[in-house]
This record gives structure tokens, C-alpha cells and sequence, in this order.
């Protein structure tokens, strides 16, 4: 399906339904398609799923998991945000802040430890991150999958050869995951770019769960998108598989909730500009009922009541 305003307005209009349908079957083909070549490969233990803010990662690893079990494996999620270090041990910024954009904000030895022995037994104790109390619990979480089983590891760093090689090549499989399409206006340009598309679920998504203003997350989106230009896009050559993440109707979805923000907005906020003139693209778009998106797809990750929320 063509990723253009006309195309995509005319589905909201004459066959949403349809519209979505086509959307949640592409995403599903694609993750149905990396669960079998993962699940053909006996050596595996672990399978590492990075990829940009607002991706999808978090869901697309729990989806991934159940398609394994439904193939006969033992799986176990795991977030490599767990494996942060205590306040006191971040790495600081040039200007004196934490820098939690940093792979070097992760617990590498601890990370060795708990990695190390699921390749060799199947069995670990994980830590715990909690981010409202700004504090780690070790040995918060026992997991076993000895004999056939697979961790799968996400997070913004799941690519870097700092985590990466501490399993060997043979036992991991690598996934990049990325909304990694553009929407084009009728004379085929760029209207909405992969990070505009983004940026709407992270807005949207910090409001639901984390009870960040939209100026709160505009304060943070340039070092997040600095972070992932530093710490992500040279290692995405090194996956496995790419998986896109972008639903075709996701424009239609965020129209009216992301664009009722623009009146919450400051000119003193960081990359207002950025945010009003992706609220100029996405109000072209026919709006989309929420109540259309199925309570297990990733979409929901970004507008609550989802399964995997």
C-alpha cells in the first residue's frame, strides 16, 4: 500500500477497518517471519532488539516472544533499562547533567554476569530498575530457560558491540527495529519523515504513561535524537533483520490528540518548532477511531489499553 496522504486519507474514509487490517497484518507477517528463522536456529540464547526512541521495541519484544512460545520455546523478556547504574555511578554530560543517553550508564559487568550465565546455564537473578524512586534492585527477578530458550534484550544499546560481544556470535541473533518509512504529500514529497511519525508516539505515549507534558518531552527530544545518532545508527548495518515498525494509518490515529497539544506549548520549550510544523502535516489527515486499533497491537504502546501496557 502506497504511503501517500491521498491513498491513505481515502482508506480512513471509505474503509478504515480495512486500513487497519492491512497495517496489522504487515507488521505481523514481518515479526511471524524473524520468530521462525530464530526459532530454526538451536544455537541461539539470546536475541538482541535495538532500535530509536519510540520504535516499537518494548512490544515488538513481547509479541516476538509469544510468537516463539507458540513455536515451542521458553522465552523471557528483558530490559536492558534494568541494568542501570546507581545515580551516584552515571556518567556525567559536558555541562554537568547525567548522561543516561550513554551505553556507558549500563552496568557492563553486571550485564557480563547475567548474560554469561544464561549461555551457560540458563539460569540468572536480574536487577530491577525503578525509575520512580531512581534506584536499582539487584537480584529483583530469577529467570531459567535452561535447555531450548531464548532471552530476548531490548533497549536503546541491545546493538552495541560493548554488550554485544559479551555473547558469542553464534548464540545471538541481532534485530533492528525502526518506524524507517516516510509519508508523502500527493506531489511526493515528505510530509511526515520517520522521526516526525516518532516524536507523535512519544509525545502521546509519555503523557499516558509517564505523566510528561508535552514540553517535558520536547525538552528532552534533542538528546535523545543526539544519543541515537551517537550510540545506535552505526551498529544497524550489524542486525540480523530490519524490522519497520511504521502502521500506514498511524497519521490518522495521533491527528487529533496530538495536534489539541499545540495550545500546551511554550516558545521557550526545545524543538517546538519541530513539533508545531509536525502538527501542520499530520491535521491534512482523516482522523482515525482509536477504538479500531486491536487491544495487541504495538500502536498500543502508544495510546494505552493494550495488552503488553
Amino acid at each position: 500500500m502506497k504511503s501517500t496522504l491521498q491513498t491513505i486519507n481515502e482508506y480512513a474514509l471509505n474503509d478504515p477497518a480495512g486500513l487497519v487490517e492491512k497495517a496489522e497484518n504487515h507488521y505481523d507477517r514481518e515479526i511471524t517471519e524473524t520468530a521462525q528463522r530464530i526459532a530454526d536456529d538451536d544455537s541461539l540464547k539470546i536475541v538482541a532488539i535495538a532500535g530509536p526512541s519510540a520504535s516499537g521495541k518494548t512490544t515488538t519484544a513481547h509479541i516476538l516472544s509469544e510468537k516463539l512460545q507458540k513455536l515451542g520455546e521458553q522465552t523471557e523478556v528483558v530490559s536492558l533499562d534494568d541494568f542501570y547504574l546507581p545515580t551516584e555511578q552515571l556518567p556525567l554530560t559536558e555541562d554537568g547533567k547525567y548522561d543516561i543517553e550513554s551505553v556507558n550508564a549500563l552496568d557492563k559487568a553486571l550485564m557480563k554476569k547475567c548474560f554469561g550465565e544464561i549461555i551457560n546455564t540458563g539460569r540468572t537473578e536480574l536487577p530491577k530498575y525503578n525509575f520512580a524512586e531512581k534506584r536499582r534492585i539487584l537480584s529483583a527477578r530469577s529467570i531459567d530457560i535452561s535447555g531450548r530458550g531464548i532471552v530476548i534484550v531490548e533497549g536503546l544499546h541491545a546493538l552495541n558491540p560493548v554488550i554485544t560481544d559479551l555473547v558469542p556470535r553464534k548464540n545471538i541473533f541481532k534485530a533492528y527495529i525502526s518506524v524507517n518509512r516516510s509519508v508523502f504529500d500527493d506531489n511526493g514529497d515528505v510530509l511526515l519523515t520517520s522521526r516526525q511519525i516518532r516524536l507523535m508516539r512519544r509525545v502521546l505515549r509519555d503523557r499516558i504513561f509517564r505523566g510528561s507534558s508535552v514540553n517535558e518531552t520536547l525538552a528532552l527530544w534533542k538528546g535523545v535524537v543526539e544519543g541515537e545518532k551517537k550510540y545506535l545508527y552505526c551498529f544497524k548495518d550489524t542486525a540480523d533483520v530490519l524490522i519497520k515498525t511504521l502502521h500506514i494509518y498511524e497519521p490518522c490515529l495521533y491527528r487529533n490528540d496530538f495536534c489539541a497539544l499545540c495550545d500546551e506549548t511554550q516558545n521557550i520549550t526545545d524543538c517546538r518548532d519541530y513539533f508545531l510544523k509536525t502538527a501542520e502535516a499530520v491535521r491534512k489527515f482523516v482522523p482515525l477511531d482509536e477504538a479500531l486499533i486491536p487491544h495487541n497491537s504495538l500502536i498500543r504502546e502508544f495510546i494505552g489499553e493494550g495488552k503488553y501496557n
